[in-house]
């Protein structure tokens, strides 16, 4: 009997790693809510209190793209997006959060703004063209 069961740890072992992958790659799909950061970073120009909590991601550009390419923020917490450049100049908007911010050809630009409004998916252009997307999330944690 005890010979039966060296038999079947290998099926065991590699079902494992498939629901552990499957899980690292739904996972994936889930955008960057940042990492909680202190003190808050100040307020953008049409806020109005400075929030209580700030939260910062990074990302990249790659092809004209932002990389990762979705963020996610609780309305009325303070974000800061650190973006790095890729050797040329950006003008990077948010719907309804942020009207054009320039990023730098190198190194890293710092994108802070209070997120204000009613949940939902707003999208992240870089000189017009889409780059990504941010969800307005409601004091919950959902887009609603």
């Amino acid at each position: 009997m005890a010979a039966s069961v060296p038999g079947r740890s290998p099926l065991f072992r590699s079902l494992a790693v498939v629901v552990l992958t499957l899980c690292l790659v739904a996972c994936g799909n889930q955008p960057d809510t940042g990492t909680q950061i202190t003190p808050p970073v100040p307020n953008s120009p049409t806020a109005g209190e400075m929030p209580d909590e700030t939260f910062e991601a990074t990302a990249k550009i790659v092809n004209g793209k932002l990389d990762p390419p979705q963020f996610a923020g609780q309305v009325g917490t303070a974000f800061r997006l650190a973006v790095t450049g890729d050797g040329t100049e950006h003008k990077l908007a948010i719907a309804e959060l942020v009207d054009g911010k320039t990023i730098a050809p190198s190194g890293v630009t710092n994108v802070t703004f209070t997120i204000e409004g009613q949940p939902g998916e707003l999208e992240i252009t870089l000189d017009g063209n889409p780059a990504g997307t941010f969800q307005r999330q409601s004091a919950g944690g959902g887009a609603d």
